[in-house]
């Protein structure tokens, strides 16, 4: 049964070591337990991107 349930989130704040900061993060959830999920993020000194799964379970 396909979930497809999604995401957006974007956050900003900032830190004592690299100051200013923005991050976004989007997925989409292909399963009731497994997910797919991109980001980046950007700061003063550097920017960073990536892509990755969440596989969720109970115990």
């Amino acid at each position: 049964m396909p979930v497809r349930t999604g995401y957006l989130e974007a956050s900003a704040g900032a830190s004592t070591l690299t100051g200013a900061y923005a991050r976004l993060e989007g997925g989409a959830r292909l399963r009731e337990n497994l997910g797919l999920f991109a980001f980046a993020e950007a700061n003063q000194r550097e920017r960073m991107a990536g892509v990755g799964a969440r596989w969720t379970f109970g115990l």
